[in-house]
């Protein structure tokens, strides 16, 4: 689908939502459930630790020599490059107003208020798979060693320090509040609370390929890897009374990128190997169905406002989810913002200008920021 026909269908739904009694009140349901702007919590010396069997230890490096290539360069008026060199994650920390970001070895580096860069991690980390920071960017969990024996550790950026989780560890997830660790491993669910270091164990639980997200309070988010080549699901397990949920049963491709606070979701589900994209509730039902298609990680749910990369053009017979994660397919996005209670849409940027296939979108300092996958450098958008 081209821009200008995008562009047309959406201004037509969001007149619909502003004058239509039936669209009024379901635009003012969605300002009411999606929360949590820049800022919020619902997005000097080096320490190297050991972090288990297959950690490395990075060599010693010069902080200056090692970042002095990272430094913002300008692209466009209102496009700069934010980190000069290719990253691996990046995320924000809310606590001291900075950024960090992994580099493609896994050492991580620091961006202070004041843009000055510092060697948070000089460690290494073998066959880096994932890495998941905390809503408020003080921690964040890797997971390496993949795929031969995957590992998971928890970094912490007050003290540049990392603590492994047990060996046996499938998947891991870090509280709301920042101070607990969920974790499962091939016979239950466990919760490591960070400040006492103990753990309890809260369910004889036995899974294998599932991923968990903690963002709520009283539940955790149990999700299969996305494919079209299997039926996919998506569990929520209460804390509280211990019961397992059902919330989205068996759907090929099913991908989701949830707002801060949990309350929506953006979805991909396919049938037919023909994907759709969707907004849903936190129980995993449908709200609206989108007539453009993109990647649920090339959106953004932040403070009343969708933010997307939105591809030009996606190449007939391509298969989503599984092209994008294989990296087999890149885009070259048009980035738009959707203000859910107007319904006025806004075109930041024309992907003519300059080639990006955004992704990792996140809100600093009225700035778009993102991952551009062509390169893997981190981008900003001014958004003034």
């Amino acid at each position: 689908m081209d821009s200008q026909r995008f562009i047309k269908i959406l201004i037509l739904i969001g007149v619909i939502a502003a004058i239509g009694i039936g669209g009024y009140f379901l635009w003012q349901f969605l300002a009411s459930k999606i929360i949590g702007g820049p800022g919020t919590g619902e997005i000097p010396s080096t320490e190297v630790v050991d972090i288990g069997e297959g950690g490395a230890i990075g060599a010693e490096v010069n902080t200056a020599e090692q970042t002095a290539a990272q430094e913002a360069q300008t692209v466009t008026q209102k496009l700069s490059i934010f980190i000069n060199s290719p990253v691996f994650e990046y995320w924000l920390n809310t606590k001291e107003n900075s950024v960090y970001f992994a580099n493609l070895d896994g050492q991580i580096i620091r961006i202070n208020s004041n843009n000055s860069r510092q060697m948070a991690s000089s460690q290494t980390l073998n066959g880096l798979h994932k890495i998941t920071p905390s809503a408020d960017g003080s921690l964040a969990i890797a997971e390496f060693n993949y795929p031969a024996l995957p590992s998971l550790s928890v970094f912490f950026a007050s003290s540049t320090s990392w603590q492994p989780l047990p060996a046996e560890t499938i998947s891991a997830a870090i509280s709301p509040d920042s101070k607990k660790i969920a974790f499962t491993g091939q016979t239950a669910l466990n919760i490591l609370d960070l400040q006492t270091q103990k753990t309890t164990e809260v369910q004889k639980m036995s899974q294998v390929g599932l991923n968990l997200n903690w963002l709520t309070d009283s539940a955790v988010l149990l999700q299969s890897d996305p494919s079209v080549e299997i039926r996919n699901y998506l569990y929520s397990f209460n804390l509280a009374d211990k019961t397992l949920r059902t919330l989205i049963n068996g759907e090929y491709g099913l991908d989701i990128k949830w707002a801060k606070d949990g309350n929506l979701g953006l979805k991909m589900n396919t049938a037919d190997r023909v994907a759709k994209l969707s907004l849903i509730d936190n129980f995993g039902s449908g709200i609206v169905n989108f007539t453009f298609l993109t990647m649920p990680e090339k959106c953004l749910l932040e403070a009343q406002n969708i933010y997307c990369g939105i591809p030009k053009n996606i190449r007939e017979g391509i298969i989503l989810p599984d092209n994008y994660y294989k990296k087999s397919d890149y885009f070259v996005d048009d980035i738009f913002q959707i203000n859910l209670p107007t319904g006025k849409i806004v075109k930041l940027f024309d992907g003519n200008e300059v080639a990006l296939d955004a992704t990792d979108l996140k809100i600093k300092d009225n700035a778009l920021l993102f991952i551009n996958r062509y390169d893997q450098k981190v981008y900003s958008l001014r958004l003034d």
